[in-house]
């Protein structure tokens, strides 16, 4: 798949440490101000405002739920006057401001999209990742509960046949929209015109036993659609997802009785900043106040660049400055101190580590995440073809599987808490299926089977002779060789997780026991026949790459 952050073929689109301009947005910094002891949050935020102007700026947003529950102000500032660099400078300066920091760039976390035909086998057999993670052994007892609610913070939701009745229209959020102001260029939430939001979506809920299209892990969930980027750009600024996690936190503290069971982040920065000074960034801090409420589970794609999640990049992108730099960091999966986040890898269908997947011990557990057939938005901008479902690759699609199991649990044990949650998707997991990771030999075999074949579409027109073909492709294998030569420390030396794959009956067989048998579906559709639909030859499944 490809987007949000970014929409091309390995997507992680980093940032150059060379151009830091480059990594967020000019004349824009977060900040965090402090509450003076005895004053209402809200009586603050005035000063604060007057506080941006004396340094010639103004504050374009302050996300109030999020600074009622940290006892600190969180705001946007803005100037047309100064750098991102003069702005966090005068604002540290002052003894008013906790911390401040860049506005950076977040994008989408898919990977690449595999070419298909539409078939008419029955879905059991193309959605392997269901059966991977024992999903349907699960659905014997539950599979689901409207109830319980899960959140994809992503590119927004098309209104799917397949997902509408899943669907919490009435928590839809599109954080492109202020003060009930929409940017006509981008639509409400359910204008998804990339794709990866309805894709992530189908994974974790698609409608089970309706007779079209294809299952999620969870056949009854209702989900949350909140939308954190535009149509125009593959990535957005941070300050749409503080914006969005400022409405979840909002969204939790009205109702002391929404049943969220995880917010799944599909996304991702890459940036100049280690994990220790990561903790006194706004970035983080939006994080924490979520974490600190401790309703609800953090699921974060890993990243789809082939490295080791919270260490350090040792080397440039192969790919230049659309991707990574040397020095640079996965976000939100690098982060640290948060009780309630699961960072999530992908494995592929014959039990091999995603060449593509970010990995070892500070990635929790592995999911599927290669060649996923899922729902996906027929008015995808990129697409010629409109397309109702879709194969796509990345973490961004194994995310949704760790998503789809939470909500899963807490339908048949209502009572569990997230970290109770997360303690058993993590020693459930299995072990024997944690496979050691090869992005060299990943990376150069995907990228020369592409070359490959575009010597051959070359062939075909006539562009080059057939003679040529051994030569050429002998020469791309050296050049790609060569260019993912950094990646061969990696190889067979670290695991895709912490963990282990993701197996759904264990962990509900966790929680059970530690509920002393006591675990019900409570108000799910429980001893529902595990039955997984056949794809509707009324949709198009197209070949896109």
């Amino acid at each position: 798949m490809k987007k949000i952050f970014v929409l091309s073929f390995i997507a992680v689109m980093m940032l150059n440490t060379s151009a830091f301009a480059e990594n967020y947005a000019e004349g824009e910094a977060l900040a965090v101000f402090r509450v003076p002891e005895g004053v209402s949050v809200s009586a603050a935020s005035v000063n604060v405002v007057e506080a941006a102007e004396e340094i010639g700026a103004s504050v374009a947003e302050t996300y109030e739920t999020l600074s009622e529950i940290e006892g600190k102000i969180f705001v946007l500032v803005r100037s047309s006057a100064k750098t991102t660099e003069e702005l966090i400078s005068e604002l540290k300066a002052r003894p008013d401001v906790i911390t401040a920091s860049p506005n950076y760039y977040a994008h989408s976390l898919n990977a690449e999209v595999k070419s298909s035909v539409m078939p008419n086998d029955p879905s059991a057999d193309l959605c392997w990742g269901l059966k991977a993670i024992n999903a349907p052994d699960v659905w014997e007892d539950t599979a689901g509960t409207q109830r319980i609610y899960a959140c994809v913070l992503d590119t927004g939701i098309y209104k799917h046949p397949d997902l509408t009745d899943n669907i919490a229209t009435e928590y839809g959020y599109n954080t492109q929209t202020v003060s009930g102001e929409p940017d006509l260029r981008f639509g409400s939430w359910d204008a998804d015109f990339n794709g990866h939001g309805t894709h992530v979506a189908g994974i974790i809920g698609a409608v089970g036993n309706n007779n079209i299209g294809v299952a999620g892990v969870n056949w009854n969930v209702k989900i949350i659609p909140v939308r954190v980027f535009d149509n125009i750009a593959s990535y957005e600024t941070i300050n749409y997802e503080i914006r969005a996690l400022n409405y979840i936190a909002n969204l939790l503290r009205k109702d002391s009785n929404l049943r969220l069971a995880a917010l799944n982040f599909s996304l991702g920065a890459v940036l100049p900043v280690t994990p220790d000074e990561m903790q006194n960034d706004v970035y983080y801090m939006a994080y924490k106040a979520i974490d600190s409420l401790n309703r609800v589970l953090i699921v974060a794609a890993a990243g789809n660049a082939g490295v080791e999640v919270g260490a350090s990049t040792l080397f440039d992108s192969p790919r230049g400055s659309s991707d990574f730099m040397k020095g640079m960091y996965f976000y939100p999966s690098s982060f640290t101190g948060l009780n309630n986040l699961v960072v999530v890898g992908a494995v592929a269908s014959d039990d091999t580590a995603a060449y593509f997947t970010n990995w070892g011990d500070k990635v929790d557990i592995a999911a599927p995440g290669v060649g996923i057939l899922s729902t996906y938005s027929p008015i995808a901008v990129e697409d010629r073809v409109p397309a109702m479902y879709q194969y796509l690759s990345g973490t961004s699609m194994a995310a949704p599987h760790v998503t789809g199991a939470a909500a899963l649990l807490m339908s048949a044990f209502p009572s569990a808490t997230p970290s109770q949650i997360k303690s058993a998707l993590l020693e459930g997991a299995n072990k024997d299926k944690n496979p050691l990771v090869y992005p060299y030999a990943g990376f150069v075999k995907k990228t020369v089977e592409r070359g490959t074949e575009l010597i051959e579409s070359r062939i075909e027109q006539g562009i080059i002779p057939p003679e040529s073909r051994d030569v050429e492709v002998e020469r791309i294998t050296r050049a790609v060789e060569e260019e993912y030569a950094p990646y061969k420390q990696f190889d067979g030396n670290g695991r895709v997780s912490r963990t282990g794959l993701l197996d759904v009956k264990a962990a509900y067989e966790i929680l059970e026991r530690s509920s002393h048998g006591s675990g019900t579906s409570s108000g799910c559709n429980a001893g529902i026949t595990a039955v997984i639909v056949v794809l509707a030859g009324g949709f198009i499944l197209r070949r896109r790459g």
